[in-house]
């Protein structure tokens, strides 16, 4: 194996793997913009793809160079629609239905404003279940892997990451690549809370710091996501050898 091999299954070997770069800074930073940018999401994401390609290959460092940015871009933009289908659109599905149920309970006026809004708590807590249902099986991460793994688009979008998820054999290791990865969030969710924090009070230069602390909780995700490429990548191995 090539010296910068795959690390293995454990949050501090990921997060090493990628301080080895000492770049990482500056790359987390760059594509945060990008993808702050909306603009140039696809490069954000088509980065994060291409560390997982690199790290399955065994090189897990260091970062993806600043090269095939058209590429990058069209492998980011496929990547983006594995997102969508098994994070965004469950979001949507369950919007859709809070906000159909909220509307034919007003209309039916079934059991008054007290009852509707208790049906709209309940059915709240089992679309957040579900979603968290979603997030912890680690459907779109799992996708991600497997089209770093041979291109082929229609597989990842396809049952097999949710089969490989649910599985009895390779479902544990995957949930415990996802589990070990939650850490990696905390920065972003932090910083999420203090652009909520801020956004509530105005002073002097309010816009700027805001964009500035987006920008910082956007490069916190970046990183995030390379974290988790870096775990299913681990975890990929050691389904492997356990085969």
């Amino acid at each position: 194996m090539p010296s910068g091999g795959a690390p293995p299954l454990s949050l501090r070997a990921a997060l090493s793997a990628i301080a080895r770069d000492r770049s990482w800074p500056l790359k987390a930073l760059l594509y945060g913009a990008l993808a702050l940018s909306l603009i140039g999401l696809p490069l954000a994401v088509g980065f994060v793809l291409d560390s997982i390609d690199n790290s399955r290959k065994g090189y897990a460092y260091p970062l993806p160079p600043w090269t095939d940015w058209t590429i990058r871009g069209l492998s980011g933009i496929l990547a983006m629609l594995i997102d969508f289908i098994f994070f965004v659109l469950p979001i949507i599905a369950g919007g859709m239905l809070m906000i159909c149920t909220s509307v034919g309970m007003l209309v039916a006026g079934a059991g008054g404003p007290a009852a509707t809004s208790q049906a709209l708590a309940l059915l709240a807590t089992l679309c957040a279940a579900v979603l968290l249902g979603v997030f912890l099986c680690g459907a779109a991460p799992l996708g991600r892997l497997l089209f770093a793994e041979d291109g082929r688009i229609e597989d990842a979008l396809s049952m097999r990451p949710l089969r490989l998820a649910t599985s009895r054999g390779s479902g544990p290791i995957f949930l415990r690549a996802r589990l070990l990865s939650l850490p990696a969030y905390l920065p972003a969710a932090l910083i999420a809370a203090c652009v909520y924090a801020t956004s509530r009070v105005s002073f002097p230069g309010q816009a700027i710091a805001l964009l500035c602390a987006a920008w910082l909780m956007c490069s916190a995700l970046i990183l995030a996501h390379l974290v988790v490429g870096q775990l299913y990548v681990a975890a990929e191995r050691d389904l492997m050898r356990r085969a």
